[in-house]
């Protein structure tokens, strides 16, 4: 893993500088752009619509996190709410910023106390681990260009076209190593969260029931928030359907997971002192 989240931004790079250089300037040009568009389209997506969510709004919610970071010794991050109906959770922490807990308003409602208490719980372990820091650097230049180039290759009436599609290949192969990092390290959260909190069948049921949420959405309300799926509890789409699908997958099967926190439960479950005897 340690040598994923360093060749793939180095390689993207890499890559993208060689295109640049041995690249006609009448086809450079293009590529170039689509990397600024792809940067502009990057801090566009930053700035989140989401509000504040006050402890009268959600109190449970702020319990949960207020108990949970006490705990596990983390800075507490602000908590905000997404009114969307899709149930999900992640995290932001700019860097020398606080973090930021984003969760929807479906998830609210789909979750029991216990469920959403493991939610929240693998989310701290994602600000613990600085996964959304690492990931960022990591996937950040090959993202960049493959978003910058289809917007670039829409413009099929002239080398555009062509430009746009060489900053989406150099992208793409940034891609498989981005993808192989956040599988790692979704499972590495999932364990922190039932460290955290004791109780891995919570969040595996919270797993189950927020993937039977997911597939219930419209399609277009899975596509106005694909963009964060590296960062989501579960991604918005069958990842096994894109090309190259478990290879880009964001996110490990659902069953995968399912199993490891199985797993968890059976020994924790052994190393519980049993009840006292009267």
């Amino acid at each position: 893993m340690v040598l994923a989240a360093v060749v793939t931004p180095t390689l993207v790079l890499a890559l993208f500088v060689a295109v640049i250089a041995v690249l006609p300037v009448r086809l450079a040009g293009p590529t170039v752009v689509a990397a600024a568009l792809g940067l502009l389209g990057a801090s566009r997506r930053g700035r989140e619509r989401a509000r504040v969510g006050g402890r009268d709004e959600a109190p449970e919610l702020h319990a949960i996190l207020e108990r949970l970071c006490i705990v596990g010794d983390l800075p507490r991050p602000q908590l905000l709410i997404e009114d969307e109906r899709q149930p999900n959770s992640w995290i932001v922490a700019p860097p020398r910023k606080p973090a930021r807990l984003y969760v929807t308003r479906g998830l609210l409602d789909t979750l029991n106390g216990a469920e959403l208490q493991a939610v929240i719980a693998h989310e701290l372990a994602h600000l613990a681990n600085r996964d959304a820091l690492v990931m960022t650097v990591v996937g950040g230049p090959g993202a960049v260009l493959t978003q910058g180039g289809r917007a670039v290759s829409r413009f099929y009436w002239n080398l555009a076209f062509i430009g746009g599609w060489i900053a989406r290949i150099v992208g793409e192969v940034g891609s498989v190593g981005t993808s192989a990092l956040s599988r790692y390290r979704e499972l590495s959260a999932d364990a922190g969260a039932a460290a955290l909190t004791g109780h891995p069948a919570a969040l595996a049921s919270a797993l189950v029931k927020v993937s039977g949420g997911i597939e219930h959405l419209p399609s277009e309300d899975l596509r106005a928030v694909a963009g964060r799926d590296a960062f989501h509890l579960l991604p918005t789409a069958d990842e096994r359907d894109r090309p190259l699908g478990r290879l880009r997958a964001t996110h490990p099967d659902l069953e995968v997971r399912l199993a490891r926190l199985e797993r968890l439960e059976r020994r924790m479950a052994t190393a519980r002192p049993a009840p006292p005897q009267e």
